[in-house]
């Protein structure tokens, strides 16, 4: 009885578990406001009602645009754009409309969240870091 070559047929295996596992592309920093869930999926930012249903996209471009932020209201949503290859502060209403461009360093600035009276978004930045680029909020 012939033998068959275990080792190629077992990477055979792994290889289409691993490319399987590649093309999902899971939620991933969900915030959560009275009305919604916002969510970083695929490289966009999106809104699902918290009681149930569809999830709708609110940014759409080539870019990376990710870690959403409600701000206190739940009126507003900031998130991390990444537009021309660098991180920047970005806002929208939630119920619709353009993201606004809240910071232009050329260094990244990473949005952590809102001040308690959502007034301004905090956001990470290694801007005063030079030149050990330790991070720091604004």
């Amino acid at each position: 009885m012939p033998r068959l070559p275990v080792l190629p047929l077992l990477f055979m295996g792994l290889l289409t578990g691993l490319l399987n596992a590649q093309s999902t592309r899971p939620l991933h920093q969900p915030d959560i406001s009275a009305k919604y869930i916002a969510f970083a999926y695929a490289g966009d930012i999106w809104l699902a009602p918290r009681a149930g249903g569809d999830a709708r996209r609110v940014t759409s471009s080539p870019a990376v645009e990710k870690d959403p932020h409600f701000s206190p209201d739940g009126k507003w949503l900031a998130f991390t754009g990444e537009y021309g290859g660098n991180d920047d502060v970005y806002v929208v209403p939630v119920d619709s409309g353009t993201p606004r461009r809240l910071t232009w360093h050329p260094g990244p600035d990473q949005v952590r969240g809102w001040t308690p009276d959502g007034q301004r978004v905090v956001f990470m930045s290694t801007r005063t870091g030079v030149p050990d680029g330790e991070p720091q909020l604004w």
